[in-house]
């Protein structure tokens, strides 16, 4: 499955709205997107329709209020939140017990060289 890069007013607006990082925001954006497709999926099933028919799927995503769709969002944004947290205690707990070392910081943007 391809990861499609998300809006990037809509990350702002996200990281401003939630009071987080943008890279967190990109995150949740796209968490939201793969869990409405997989409730896409699972309804498309359930009612014997075409999985891959857009303007069903758009149809379907119509009728959902806002504040379903914002509680996907939020509850995205939630799941990224808690995962760095993990993260930064499984790292904190790491270094605490090994000597100090640099972390290698990964990521999966494009490097922009400027000559």
């Amino acid at each position: 499955m391809r990861t499609m890069t998300p809006d990037p007013l809509a990350v702002l607006q996200v990281a401003t709205m939630h009071n987080i990082t943008e890279e967190q925001a990109a995150t949740a954006i796209n968490w939201a997107a793969h869990m409405t497709g997989h409730a896409w999926e699972a309804y498309a099933d359930t009612l014997g329709l075409v999985k891959k028919d857009g303007a069903a799927m758009e149809a379907w995503f119509s009728t959902l209020g806002p504040d379903l769709r914002s509680s996907v969002l939020d509850d995205a944004v939630t799941a990224v939140v808690g995962a760095d947290r993990v993260l930064a205690e499984i790292y904190s707990t790491q270094d605490g017990q090994q000597p100090a070392r640099a972390r290698v910081m990964r990521t999966n943007r494009p490097r922009v060289h400027i000559h």
